[in-house]
């Protein structure tokens, strides 16, 4: 019931999307470190949290109470805090994307309500790492501060991730494979999947950006589902979420370095990306296809096969060539 109405209702924002856009007049201009020509709207995080937001309600309304462990969470304050910093981080980078703040503020703001949650939530605190390949040993005297460290930099991967249409949808739908594949937070991730699909649409037709109000409040998410589902079940390791987001994270610290020894700000945008460097060869789509293929496989090989190394070298060795061959 509650998928054929969010299907129904994006088929409505589809519909009357030019008017919406038309309303907020929130755009991503073009710029010398941007590849696309004209202004394009800054709504694909609108699309997903009001899906999510949707099904929350209902939800909550089906079972007769706010929350029947949703998350994983033990505690009805933990889901409640959970969702209003998810919505919070959602205006935070809706505001962003219209004022362009500071990334000072932007840094500050996002250390407050991650630490926030992780003060208040033991359960999203990574306290023990489990590999597949070693024994499982405890971090808890560090938890806290490698958790925020986590969310951080998971949170600036998806946001620099975000340079080339059906590059963070594709991404997205990697992560609903995972928890497809785990069988956990299954119902969450088909509306996912659904606000995804027309993100990807207006995405592929450049009518859409994902936008800060996307890039904050989902990695969020994910991370916050992450270490849930990593927490409470022991057969997800911690070396199948690493080679699940390892292009991003590689790619977030390369360019950290790169501008870095530039004397550029590691904040300053650039045409770096591994998705640039892509594009001086091939169009567009293709380029999407090499980064996807980078992301997925290495992932289906760890889930097929079970060897973290061969993923792992996959990825890394594929990732170095590109990177060698294309940055001239």
């Amino acid at each position: 019931m509650i998928y054929f109405f969010l299907i129904t209702l994006n088929f409505l924002i589809l519909f009357f999307y030019g008017f919406v856009e038309k309303k907020l007049n929130i755009y991503d201009y073009p710029s010398e470190n941007k590849i696309h020509s004209k202004k394009v709207p800054l709504l694909g995080g609108g699309i997903f949290i009001v899906n999510i937001i949707i099904y929350l309600v209902f939800f909550s309304f089906s079972h007769n109470k706010f929350s029947l462990n949703i998350f994983g969470f033990s505690s009805i304050i933990n889901d409640f805090v959970f969702i209003l910093s998810i919505i919070f981080l959602f205006f935070l980078g809706l505001v962003d994307d219209k004022k362009n703040l500071s990334a000072s503020i932007r840094l500050i703001l996002l250390i407050a309500i991650i630490s926030l949650n992780l003060f208040l939530n033991f359960e999203l605190n990574i306290s023990y790492i489990k590999l597949s390949f070693f024994n499982n040993f405890s971090i808890e005297r560090y938890s806290f501060f490698w958790t925020l460290i986590c969310f951080l930099l998971f949170i600036n991967a998806f946001n620099f991730f975000d340079g080339i249409n059906l590059q963070s949808s594709g991404l997205i739908f990697a992560i609903c494979l995972f928890f497809f594949i785990k069988n956990v937070f299954v119902e969450l991730f088909i509306v996912i999947m659904i606000a995804n699909i027309l993100f990807s649409y207006l995405n592929y037709k450049s009518r859409t950006f994902l936008g800060n109000s996307g890039s904050f409040f989902l990695p969020f998410l994910f991370g916050g589902l992450f270490i849930s589902a990593y927490n409470n079940d022991t057969s997800i390791n911690a070396d199948e979420i690493v080679i699940l987001m390892l292009v991003p994270g590689i790619d977030l610290i390369r360019l950290f370095f790169l501008r870095l020894s530039k004397k550029t700000s590691p904040f300053q945008g650039d045409q770096n990306h591994i998705h640039h460097l892509l594009l001086k060869r091939y169009p567009s789509l293709v380029a999407v296809a090499i980064i996807q293929t980078l992301i997925w496989l290495p992932f289906l090989v760890l889930q097929i096969f079970g060897i973290f190394y061969i993923a792992l070298f996959i990825q890394l060795f594929f990732y170095t060539l590109l990177i060698i061959q294309y940055k001239n």
